[in-house]
């Protein structure tokens, strides 16, 4: 793994310097997911994900585990979201995800890449829409670094390209959960979006509960999972903000729920189920998807 991390850095630096349109290769494809087209779409297939059929979602929530633990919940989440092929399709999908570096600079991050690669083929990145991100705060930055050693979005590409093949991503990354950093992406996500929401589709990399004791996790799953099925938006940013859900990508879910985007409708469950699995460090980690309409 530290290996092929290292080959990523090391490819990516010499596209740099000679100029070359910069592609984020994957870094935990054969780990997290098929690493080859045709045991992708053979994955798609599988779990019954079809183009053209499912939701109008314009948000989406979905899991960042191995796709073998929380394959099936990721697979909902688009599902809800699906039906926009052909009918309304978007422009764009701004994917947010965080990072878990817990040692690297906390804020807001942009990617210098130029596409990112995925077994059903490369994904552009939405260059306009990133810069217009990047001229609204000094606190959104981009740096490349915290993109090439993070699976958070990487995990979910296959699902947008093969959903929405021809349409460019807006890859955005937050370390920390700091609320000066929810508050900003929150206010330029309603800010730069709004106007274009008919045509944006925003999907967040979000696992519900993460926890050194499995019960403790749970329990963090399922209040999560209770407060976003009664629609407590402002409970559940305080949830995260304070520590009492650790769900690892929840400054993103507040963000977006402070942003006003998905108004104060309660999210659909793209999924009732709730699935575990031992992580990193022992600790235990519980998956659900989500969608606003």
């Amino acid at each position: 793994m530290i290996q092929a991390l290292r080959n990523t850095s090391i490819k990516y630096v010499e596209q740099m310097i000679t100029q070359e349109k910069r592609v984020r290769p994957p870094i935990v494809d054969g780990l997290f997911y098929p690493e080859d087209s045709a045991s992708t779409l053979a994955y798609m297939r599988e779990t019954g994900l079809k183009r053209g059929k499912g939701g109008l979602a314009r948000a989406i929530i979905a899991p960042h585990g191995a796709w073998e633990i929380s394959g099936s919940l990721a697979t909902a989440a688009f599902a809800s979201a699906g039906g926009r092929v052909g009918r309304k399709s978007p422009s764009r999908i701004v994917i947010m995800g965080p990072t878990h570096h817990e040692n690297g600079e906390e804020g807001i991050f942009l990617t210098n890449s130029h596409s990112y690669q995925t077994p059903l083929g490369d994904i552009l990145v939405d260059q306009e829409a990133s810069e217009w991100l990047e001229s609204y705060s000094p606190l959104i930055k981009v740096n490349d670094i915290p993109h090439l050693y993070e699976h958070s979005i990487e995990v979910l590409l296959p699902f947008v390209k093969y959903c929405f093949p021809q349409v460019p991503v807006v890859p955005i990354l937050m370390a920390g959960q700091k609320k000066q950093h929810i508050r900003v992406l929150a206010n330029a996500l309603r800010a730069i979006f709004e106007p274009e929401m008919d045509n944006t589709l925003l999907v967040i990399s979000f696992n519900l509960g993460v926890h050194s004791k499995e019960s403790t996790a749970l329990n963090m799953a399922q209040e999560c999972q209770q407060l976003f099925r009664d629609g407590k938006h402002d409970d559940l940013r305080e949830a995260f903000q304070d520590g009492r859900i650790t769900g690892c990508g929840g400054a993103l879910v507040a963000a977006l729920l402070q942003s006003g985007l998905v108004g104060s409708a309660c999210p659909a469950l793209a999924s009732d189920v709730l699935l575990n699995a031992k992580g990193e460090r022992d600790r235990t980690v519980y998956y659900g998807a989500f969608s606003f309409e």
